[in-house]
């Protein structure tokens, strides 16, 4: 590797972590206020449950399919 390009890696290294402590992930998550840290406390947990009730709904739904499937007498030829 050429000395420009490792000069160059370290400079855009150096500006990253720079930049980094004058930027937030959002304005919700270093709010100094109960109710923000709430609302963002209620979506993380909405938002872990989400997939959770998804593939418990989808299993559910189809196991009664398959129970209704298995009632139906067969057709006889």
């Amino acid at each position: 590797m050429s000395r420009r390009v490792l000069v160059a890696l370290l400079g855009l290294a150096l500006l990253a972590l720079l930049a980094a402590s004058s930027a937030s992930a959002c304005p919700v998550c270093f709010d100094a206020e109960d109710e923000a840290r709430g609302a963002y406390l209620a979506t993380t947990i909405v938002l872990s449950l989400l997939p959770l009730g998804l593939g418990g709904g989808a299993a559910l739904w189809l196991r009664r399919r398959l129970k209704e499937r298995e009632d139906q007498p067969s057709p006889q030829h």
